[in-house]
This record gives structure tokens, sequence and C-alpha cells, in this order.
């Protein structure tokens, strides 16, 4: 996860605070990012950027 982002925005488009991007410990394929609290019931975006093996700039998006 070492060139890896995440960026989580709730419902209202603001972004909120996450924990440091780092992978499973059984799965280093596996994103993990900390949440400071529990997420309140809604509808969440999560942006994920990532370098890729070729060195280009990769972002995927999940949108309600």
């Amino acid at each position: 996860m070492k060139f890896s982002s995440v960026e989580l925005k709730d419902q209202a488009g603001k972004i909120l605070t996450t924990g440091k991007l780092a992978a499973d410990a059984k799965d280093h394929k596996q994103p993990i990012v900390p949440l400071q609290e529990p997420l309140a019931a809604g509808t969440y975006t999560v942006k994920w950027n990532v370098v890729s093996v070729d060195t280009h700039r990769v972002s995927f998006k999940v949108d309600p």
C-alpha cells in the first residue's frame, strides 16, 4: 500500500478523517482503512488512488 491513498466522503461530500492505509497482515493484497469511529448509517463515497506496476496513477471511485 506504499503508493496508495484513500479518500472517504459522507453523503454531503465532507471528507472524513481515516487512519493510514495499510495492507492486511494475512493478505497483503487486502487494503485496510482504519476509521476513527464507526460510521453512521448513510451513503459514503470511497476514492482509492494507486500507482500501477508500470508507474501510472490509477484511481477507483465507489459511489453509492
